[in-house]
């Protein structure tokens, strides 16, 4: 049910693509506490971006999941600016990150919703 999805301006190759996919399934999971099983996780490099009117490298981050307390998403966003600077060295200043809590009747897995 969560949802993990970095877009970006770094460019990356393909094996590069497929190996962070799999760092940020692993970290979404833990990071959420959900069952990696449910993680469905979205990388796009070489986005067309500028962040304060600079192409300097930059990312945005979209994290939506089921019970997603806003009282953690503080702590979510120190964890995930550190994971994106330590896996694409994008400075944290040049991250933007939108946390969605989802209402289980508006998400849906297999044919149904999770309400």
């Amino acid at each position: 049910m969560p949802y993990f999805s970095i877009r970006t301006s770094q460019t990356l190759e393909a094996s590069a693509v497929t190996a962070l996919t799999r760092k940020a399934s692993a970290f979404a999971a833990e990071l959420l506490g959900k069952p990696e099983s449910y993680v469905m996780t979205s990388l796009q490099p070489g986005s067309a971006m500028t962040f304060a009117g600079s192409h300097e490298p930059a990312a945005f981050i979209e994290v939506r999941s089921i019970g997603l307390a806003e009282a953690h998403c503080s702590a979510f966003a120190e964890k995930i600016s550190a994971f994106i600077h330590l896996q694409l060295g994008i400075d944290p200043n040049r991250v933007f990150i939108d946390f969605t809590d989802l209402p289980p009747s508006r998400f849906a897995w297999n044919g149904k919703t999770f309400a």
